[in-house]
């Protein structure tokens, strides 16, 4: 059955047309004849819904369905809200900011859970990341932007919520309660390795984390380390200028990343700050899907500067800069103006899962090691939950004895003063 929300946005689309909205969004391209040959397509299609269609067509309601579909098919972090929708999420956020914890994008035109935070509220309520948000408190996410389902999750601190989550080891989706809490940065751990390597463990790149690693990193090398594991697994919180002061601790001089609108214009360059440097001891850096937004940032300065080697797996993709503007009816439109790349022009999100994020120097686990730890995983007697843990934790173990194995055998690069 073809959803009658999703013909009103088709349908829709020929009405921004003809009131001549889509000039603001498209400029010059309306004037080519490719694009005369599309309006004819919406302008029949509208005719004959005019003439055809069971019922008369409520005109506003197509108008906004269609501005909706028509921003958020510019990627996950663009979006159109109504002025109801709008007004709505004011209400929300002035009833509480205490949150779950966990980092949202979309994959399929679906809320994902791109990272959650250890030991957060969703973490130990059972949320898990690659899980995706199909309602919550029985709101259903099809048709919202990831700003009203961050809105939805937020709340009264010690309120809770129901989240429910599909997953792929389960034939239907799953609620989990959820006690709301205040956003509270993530503490940064560290601490030293056998032969003299420092681990720093960070899962937030917020100011609070920066400050923390800083400290952290200092202490570790008075205390010997010779070697440094930085693991940025699960980090997916921050902004790309703190991700950029991260490579800056040990990236002493060029630029760290910069961003670039669709004319191809660099909007904002960001170098390395030599004032700010602090180590050139050999880096390893551990990765994951989950490493995303300010920790790619970061990965991508440290592998364009051939400064540290990364292992593990493909970080998520997250790297563009969003604009929000109050238009006169009210409403609130939310698009991208800008998109981030790594010092050697790689960009971070690109519209294909293929092309998007950052690549590992060393994949551990393997593909085909990654498929046997899945193998067993299935015929694990254990209950989900369990078997959940057990798997990312070999997983994770893999990904730490291979970093080791790369810091001892002296393969982590080394930048030496100028």
């Amino acid at each position: 059955m073809f959803h009658k929300g999703k013909l009103a946005v088709f349908l829709g689309s020929a009405l921004i047309v003809l009131y001549g909205v889509s000039a603001a969004f498209y400029g010059k391209v309306v004037a080519k004849d490719e694009a005369y040959r599309e309006l004819s397509v919406f302008m029949d299609a509208l005719q004959k819904i005019s003439s055809d269609y069971v019922e008369p067509p409520d005109l506003k309601k197509l108008q906004e369905g269609a501005m909706r579909g028509l921003v958020e098919a510019l990627d996950p972090y663009s979006s159109f809200l109504s002025k109801e929708q709008a007004d709505a999420l004011k209400t929300r956020q002035a009833k509480g900011a205490a949150g779950i914890g966990v980092v949202l994008s979309k994959r399929a035109d679906l809320i994902y859970a791109v990272s959650v935070q250890h030991n957060g509220p969703a973490d130990q309520a059972g949320i898990r990341p690659g899980d995706y948000v199909v309602a919550v408190d029985g709101t259903g996410t099809e048709d919202q932007s990831i700003p009203e389902v961050e809105s939805l999750m937020r709340g009264p601190e010690g309120s809770n919520v129901k989240i429910t989550v599909f997953r792929s080891s389960r034939s239907k989706p799953v609620d989990i309660e959820v006690s709301r809490k205040l956003d509270s940065p993530a503490s940064v751990e560290s601490r030293m390795l056998d032969g003299n390597i420092g681990l720093l463990e960070a899962s937030s790149l917020s100011t609070t984390s920066m400050d923390q690693i800083r400290v952290k990193l200092k202490t570790l090398i008075s205390a010997g380390a010779q070697k440094l594991l930085l693991d940025l697994r699960d980090c997916a919180e921050g902004k790309a200028s703190e991700g950029a002061e991260l490579a800056n601790l040990f990236v002493r001089e060029g630029v760290l990343y910069y961003s670039q609108n669709r004319r191809g214009e660099k909007v904002e360059e960001v170098k390395a700050n030599p004032e700010k440097f602090i180590s050139e001891l050999p880096l390893v850096v551990l990765m994951n899907y989950s490493t995303a937004g300010a920790a790619e940032v970061a990965i991508g300065a440290l592998k364009d500067h051939k400064r540290a080697v990364l292992v593990g797996d493909k970080s998520f993709g997250v790297g563009s800069f969003q604009t929000q503007i109050a238009l006169k009816s009210g409403a609130l439109l939310i698009i991208s103006h800008a998109k981030i790349y790594t010092p050697n022009g790689k960009i971070i999100q690109d519209e294909t899962t293929r092309n998007t994020g950052i690549k590992p120097d060393i994949q551990s686990p393997g593909d085909e090691r990654h498929q046997d730890l899945l193998v067993e995983a299935y015929y694990d007697e254990h209950e989900d939950s369990a078997k959940y843990r057990k798997l990312r934790e070999r997983i994770s173990q893999e990904q730490f004895q291979t970093a080791i194995e790369v810091l001892s055998k002296g393969q982590a690069p080394v930048k030496r003063a100028a």
